[in-house]
């Protein structure tokens, strides 16, 4: 047995209507109107149960890893005191709300890597106000 998902969006981008097919019932469809806030819930109910399916599989590593960065967001930091770390959250367009959890040492390696990057963004802006 195959099955099909379709989402069609509106015209206004307010909702999206689902469609579930299969094979065995290929004249029998079922439609669902989404909200958008129904979608984010549908996404995070999905992650959710990814996270379970995944949960004795070794995390992979992400050195090769295909991902779309997020470029427009809002952000926010603040500690975390299970870990003593620190936890980045931001809003993700495609998934919602994101946190990461940052133990000390992975928080230690997060600044050093951004302050190399502060640096290195520096040094290759001209001098303003000199002459060349």
């Amino acid at each position: 047995m195959s099955s099909k998902i379709d989402f069609t969006v509106s015209e206004d981008t307010q909702s999206v209507t689902m469609t579930l097919s299969n094979d065995e019932a290929p004249d029998a469809p079922i439609t669902v109107s989404l909200t958008r806030e129904q979608v984010t819930q549908l996404v995070q109910v999905l992650g959710h149960v990814r996270e379970t399916l995944l949960k004795d599989e070794e995390v992979p590593p992400i050195e090769g890893a295909r991902f779309n960065p997020v470029v427009r967001t809002r952000w926010a930091l603040q500690p975390e005191a299970s870990t003593d770390g620190s936890l980045l959250a931001f809003q993700h367009p495609a998934y919602g709300p994101v946190g990461l959890v940052l133990p000390p040492l992975d928080a230690d390696r997060l600044m050093q890597g951004l302050q190399l990057h502060h640096e290195m963004r520096r040094k290759q802006q001209p001098a303003r106000g000199k002459l060349n």
